[in-house]
């Protein structure tokens, strides 16, 4: 009966040795599967990480925007703070480049608008002038024409078209006011040079 105890006891303890070794196998088959897949998510995460460029750089920019090497300086340190990729900044150039060009494009169709509102307003203020608009005043605007033509340069004559300042008043009517005088031969050339003393003011008081 000894001999049975033993053997049961003997089986009991094989039973629990191979059970505890089947569990340990188990424990460490999943950990070594939680293993490679952490390291398969570690290299998936790694794989997805979006990569930061050490320098950006923008060659492809839309006419009429541009960025200078200070610019540039300036806001690198922040995009690779955010994070961004080169095509992440590309995509925000660009947004920024059309917000830029749209605001310029704006910007010079007001100058261009207050600049016809004002040649306008000049040019009806010429013409309701009395003495030189109402029924005289193609005729005067011809002679300031043709005093800007026959002493002004090219470049003051595309200066003031471009400018508008050709359509002001008190413009209009200095090249009026030559033009008449020319014409007349009230106009001549006149010297500036000091004529000199015969004796100096020292000599004068000796």
């Amino acid at each position: 009966m000894t001999d049975a105890v033993d053997t049961a006891t003997t089986t009991a303890s094989g039973t629990e040795s191979a059970t505890s070794q089947a569990v340990t196998t188990e424990q460490q088959t999943a950990a070594t599967d939680q293993g490679q897949q952490q390291a398969q998510q570690q290299q998936q995460e790694q794989a997805a990480k979006p990569v930061v460029p050490e320098a950006y750089a923008f060659s492809n920019l839309p006419e009429g925007y541009s960025i200078s090497e200070e610019q540039l300086a300036a806001f690198s340190p922040v995009l690779k703070e955010l994070g961004l990729t080169q095509e992440q900044a590309d995509k925000l150039v660009a947004f920024d480049a059309q917000r830029a060009l749209a605001a310029n494009e704006a910007s010079q169709q007001q100058a261009v608008d207050f600049r016809n509102k004002q040649v306008g307003e000049w040019e009806t203020a010429l013409r309701s002038d009395a003495s030189f608009g109402g029924a005289n005043f193609d005729a005067n605007v011809a002679i300031a024409k043709q005093a800007l033509a026959d002493y002004g340069t090219p470049e003051l004559t595309t200066m003031l078209a471009e400018s508008g300042l050709g359509s002001h008043p008190e413009v209009v009517r200095f090249f009026h006011k030559v033009g008449q005088q020319l014409a007349e031969g009230k106009l001549h050339r006149t010297t500036t040079e000091v004529p000199k003393p015969e004796i100096s003011i020292v000599d004068a008081f000796r």
